[in-house]
């Protein structure tokens, strides 16, 4: 164990499996993550994070599992193939029943394959309880959750439709520079923002127009998308047609409207920013991307709050 390493990557080497070559240099902060258009590597880390997030999570596919570094899937191919396990999706091994009373005539060995399946699952449910910082606990959570995809019900969440492909919007170290800016009021003449609503009228994302790339959008609440719980903070894109969209209300305050989320065709998760951490770990969490802000003289970037983007968005609703 290289006591250098993330706290991530030594939970995961310790408790689970080692995570891809890809994600360690970058929770590491190889100096190739950090740079102008990346931001860090844990910015760079959650972008890759976000190639899962925006996908379904299939039954019998494997790709999940190249978040860890060779993982072996034989076993849990022969689980899924052999119709006497009655076992058609090997995520959330450990919650299914049919997993943990294999038939009598089960080999002992494969048996014993199965356990340490369910038993690797059942440490990754806990994992992100057993970091201490946390932006650990933010990645090991999305992590867990691609793995151990979690529903509505489960989660009391809304659940965000993803869109099909990636819209025209970037996700480059600077997309915090307007939403700051937004959170202490300051608007462009020309500015927009939309409020994305539940069905209680409550805010769950804000969109900025004119202001940067036109359909980027800040989650203001934790959302749910393909069985990833994603945090407040997370940053998202949209691809719709504002004119076609008849149930909108004007805001109150600011130009734009009050739209409700289920009107919208589908949201892409980018990234998570800087605001998913709070100001007092900020820096920490986000070394170099968390420098630029400052070096490019963005607006408060180590004390604005969530919150006050959560103000802004119910000052539109209730005036």
């Amino acid at each position: 164990m290289n006591e250098t390493d993330h706290e991530i990557i030594q939970l995961f080497k310790l408790h689970i499996h080692p995570l891809s070559f890809k994600l360690t240099e970058m929770l590491n902060e190889h100096f190739s993550h950090q740079t102008e258009r990346r931001g860090c590597g844990y910015t760079q880390a959650t972008r890759v994070l976000a190639e899962y997030i925006n996908t379904t999570r299939l039954p019998r596919d494997f790709s999940d599992l190249k978040l860890f570094n060779q993982f072996e899937t034989k076993g849990l191919k022969t689980l899924l193939e052999q119709s006497q396990f009655a076992i058609s999706d090997w995520h959330n091994l450990d919650l299914n029943h049919a997993a943990h009373t294999l038939p009598d005539s089960t080999p002992e060995e494969f048996k014993l394959e199965v356990q340490q399946q369910i038993k690797l699952q059942q440490k990754l449910r806990g994992i992100s309880s057993q970091a201490t910082l946390e932006e650990s606990k933010l990645l090991c959570s999305l992590i867990a959750d691609i793995i151990l995809p979690r529903t509505s019900a489960q989660t009391g969440l809304v659940e965000l439709k993803a869109l099909e492909e990636k819209p025209k919007v970037g996700s480059c170290p600077m997309a915090e520079n307007f939403f700051l800016k937004i959170a202490h009021g300051r608007m462009l003449r020309q500015g927009e923002i939309n409020i994305f609503v539940d069905e209680q009228q409550q805010p769950i994302l804000l969109e900025k127009l004119n202001m940067g790339d036109n359909h980027s959008c800040i989650s203001l609440k934790p959302v749910l998308m393909n069985g990833v719980c994603l945090p407040a903070g997370s940053l998202f894109s949209v691809n719709y047609d504002r004119t076609l969209i008849q149930e909108k209300l004007a805001n109150q305050k600011f130009k734009g409207y009050v739209i409700p989320y289920s009107a919208i065709n589908g949201f892409w998760f980018l990234r998570l920013t800087t605001l998913a951490v709070s100001p007092e770990n900020r820096e920490r969490a986000f070394t170099t991307h968390y420098k630029q802000q400052v070096d490019n003289g963005l607006f408060s970037p180590g004390t604005t709050q969530l919150q006050q983007l959560r103000d802004i968005a119910l000052m539109q609703i209730q005036g």
